[in-house]
């Protein structure tokens, strides 16, 4: 239904708005209309599992219910970083969303999952600065200004429960005159601004990739949409690919930076979501996963009856 989303039962004001539960939305327009006339209900959209739409978690109250094929790979994909990694399992988290980065981090780190995690781009200058390492004005002002620096308690706390399974950037790069320049960390602070990370934190991060059994990655590692700060994703990537760990990448700017600089194929899953590969990786339930085990569970509530 390519005009689904135009309903206005399905939009993400009414549901953050009216906050239905799933046997209440059976009266809604979509399902009262389209339930009867289905015999089955197959849900095949992970990327939207975090969605408690009606299209989403009603018709299982309803209809006989089973997950697609994609569903089902994007879960085992996922399932297999967070439940059963191959160890050492490592995490690449960078790019700008510091709020997944971190709720990602929580989680790992906590269950041990994670052990070790590659921190770049914001979420790395973050645990710089949880650190005690001066930055420098502008990216200090960059960070406050989007209320970032309510996450550098955090990354404190983190960086003290969880000794050395954090790894932060040695050095960081920068644009000066037209041109790349690279500074270590121990020299900072520099009224500059940061767009990528320096070549010995590129050498540190592949030697630790190239050892892993797991490797999960979203973020970029730099603004690597400019061709001076391109070289830590870019290296990065080609790592991952090479890497023999088994390798999953998520969200739509990880997989837009790991397909300019090398084949998805060299990547063991792609996943396609984004938000609900987040709230998956955070330990986060998500509503399209609870309504069809609620609905696998009272099918076998009735076998056992029967």
């Amino acid at each position: 239904l390519g005009n689904l989303r135009y309903l206005c039962e399905e939009i993400s004001t009414f549901e953050d708005a009216v906050k239905l539960k799933p046997e209440e939305m059976l009266n809604t327009y979509l399902v009262r209309n389209l339930a009867p006339l289905a015999d089955y209900y197959v849900n095949d959209a992970f990327a939207a599992a975090h969605r408690n739409a009606p299209s989403m978690v009603a018709f299982q109250e309803v209809l006989p219910t089973a997950g697609g094929r994609l569903l089902t790979d994007e879960i085992e994909a996922l399932a297999r970083v967070v439940e059963m990694p191959v160890k050492p399992a490592v995490f690449v988290l960078g790019g700008l969303k510091i709020s997944d980065a971190f709720g990602m981090m929580k989680q790992v780190l906590q269950n041990g999952t994670a052990d070790k995690i590659l921190a770049c781009g914001v979420t790395g200058e973050i645990m710089l600065m949880a650190r005690g390492v001066p930055v420098g004005y502008k990216k200090e002002k960059f960070i406050k200004d989007r209320s970032l620096d309510a996450f550098i308690g955090p990354a404190r706390e983190y960086l003290n429960d969880y000794p050395g399974k954090i790894v932060v950037p040695l050095d960081l790069a920068y644009e000066k005159d037209g041109q790349r320049c690279e500074i270590a960390v121990d020299k900072l602070p520099i009224d500059e601004m940061f767009m990528d990370i320096g070549e010995k934190t590129v050498e540190l991060f592949k030697r630790i990739l190239a050892a892993a059994g797991t490797i999960f990655v979203n973020g970029p590692a730099g603004v690597y949409e400019n061709k001076l700060f391109e070289d830590g994703t870019r290296e990065i990537w080609n790592a991952i690919a090479d890497a023999k760990g088994y390798s999953v990448i998520g969200g739509g700017d990880t997989v837009s930076a790991a397909s300019r600089f090398i084949d998805l194929k060299r990547i063991n899953y792609v996943c396609t979501a984004g938000g609900a590969m987040v709230r998956f990786l955070s330990g986060k339930k998500l509503p399209l996963i609870e309504a069809m085990r609620k609905a696998s569970q009272e099918i076998s509530n009735k076998d056992i009856v029967r």
